[in-house]
């Protein structure tokens, strides 16, 4: 078993976002135009991202920081989508070859992308693909692989986005965010906790996939079944073990909603303030309107690479 994880400081997140600055989008944090909500709910748009997605500040922070000389043999990871897609495109501008190796099923959407960008993609079963992100490795890969999750880098990184939060909403009370491997959470509560202590972070899950509230629950890691959504990127069978520890102490609770919930939230967004979000980027929107967070509540829409025939089915109201 790996060793827990280790926090990035807050000056290592401040050198993060001078670093990624180049390559990122500073992006806007809009009030959503929604009367029925029972708090102000404002969304911090990681969909406006050059890739569609917050994995270009993790992805991209560990490309720009690691010894050059480690990535003479290219770079590769293991993803559904947008931490691949995150890799390609740093990669693309540093001139390194990228392999993605994405579970058989993956969106098409996102995987699309990521080969125009020049990276290999490999389809694998998805118990390889998972034994790849427990282990952080392919054993047949001598590249260098880049940890979406657990790498230090890439959790500063992450942590630019509560740097921005911070900054843009010094009044914020509450920030959601939606749970995948635990990077991003970890990331941003980091700075929120460092900047503004009385700031409550709450994790949301859809109920295809709730392995953070069934480790709060149970006290620890578990297994649980995953139920086949049109959700990508969040969702996974359990908390990784070494990302735990710094889960528990950092998250306040965690909130879980239905799929269809979900669907409303990307609805929503659309119609009344033109806001394009894939299902995991809405989870923390379906969360707030569910009654999630206290006061002022920012919700990380982390991605925006939705396929259309899905968008437009929510769109239109019909099945999935």
């Amino acid at each position: 078993m790996r060793d827990a994880v280790t926090l990035p400081t807050l000056d290592e997140v401040r050198v993060a976002g001078e670093r990624l600055a180049p390559y990122i989008v500073r992006t806007p944090l809009l009030r959503l135009n929604f009367r029925g909500a029972r708090n102000p709910i404002y969304l911090k748009l990681e969909n406006l991202q050059s890739i569609g997605s917050f994995k270009i500040r993790p992805m991209g922070n560990v490309m720009l920081s690691v010894d050059k000389n480690a990535l003479r043999n290219g770079a590769y990871t293991a993803s559904s989508g947008n931490a691949g897609l995150g890799l390609a495109s740093i990669a693309h501008q540093l001139g390194i070859a990228a392999t993605v190796y994405a579970p058989d099923g993956g969106p098409a959407a996102k995987l699309e992308p990521v080969r125009e960008l020049g990276a290999r993609v490999c389809l694998v079963g998805d118990d390889q693909w998972w034994t790849m992100i427990e282990e952080g490795r392919h054993p047949a890969d001598s590249g260098f692989y880049v940890d979406a999750v657990r790498n230090r880098a890439a959790m500063a990184g992450n942590g630019t986005i509560g740097l921005e939060i911070v900054e843009q909403l010094p009044e914020v009370d509450t920030v959601i965010i939606p749970f995948g491997g635990g990077g991003i959470a970890c990331g941003i509560a980091s700075v929120i906790g460092a900047l503004k202590p009385d700031t409550r972070i709450l994790v949301a899950e859809s109920d295809a996939a709730a392995p953070l509230s069934a480790a709060f629950r149970e006290g620890r890691p578990v297994r649980v079944p995953v139920r086949p959504s049109f959700i990508s990127g969040a969702g996974a069978p359990m908390v990784l073990n070494e990302m735990w520890p710094s889960i528990r102490r950092l998250v306040d609770s965690t909130v879980v909603v239905s799929v269809p919930d979900v669907a409303d939230a990307i609805r929503l967004m659309f119609l009344h303030n033109r806001v394009v979000a894939e299902g995991a980027g809405a989870i923390p929107v379906a969360a707030a309107l569910g009654g999630a967070g206290n006061g002022t509540t920012v919700c990380v829409v982390t991605g925006g690479k939705i396929d259309q025939s899905i968008f437009c089915n929510i769109l239109n109201r019909q099945p999935l």
